[in-house]
């Protein structure tokens, strides 16, 4: 059976030697690359406007171009637009804990009419 290639992360090939003054395995010339991304922590955007309510904002607006509208029904919190998907996915977490009982309950009984059927 014919091995499946691994991808990227795979390991460099025997022609390829690790410089001896390198301080790790993950050196442009071993074959793995490493990445700089800055990481901030969510919720602490700087981008002007990232995570306002989404009606108070033109969506004609060119600015907004490739920004993402996140609404969760049920929740509490109102449709807000975000800068990029990490942002996003922060504002899905805090529509989804701030769901209503009301939304709650029925989504819970919504998934156990579900496994009735499944079972």
């Amino acid at each position: 059976m014919a091995s499946l290639p691994r991808g990227f992360n795979d390991a460099p090939s025997p022609r390829v030697h690790r410089p001896k003054n390198a301080k790790s395995e993950a050196n442009a010339a071993y074959g793995m690359p490493r990445l700089m991304i800055p990481a901030e922590a969510p919720g602490k955007c700087t981008t002007p406007r990232c995570g306002a309510k989404a009606d108070t904002l033109d969506e004609d607006d060119p600015a907004l171009s490739g920004w993402t509208r996140v609404g969760v029904y049920g929740s509490r919190e109102p449709d807000r637009v975000w800068c990029s998907g990490l942002c996003a996915v922060y504002g899905v977490a805090l529509a989804e804990l701030r769901l209503t009982a009301t939304a709650r309950s029925k989504a819970d009984a919504a998934r156990k009419a579900r496994e009735a059927t499944d079972a």
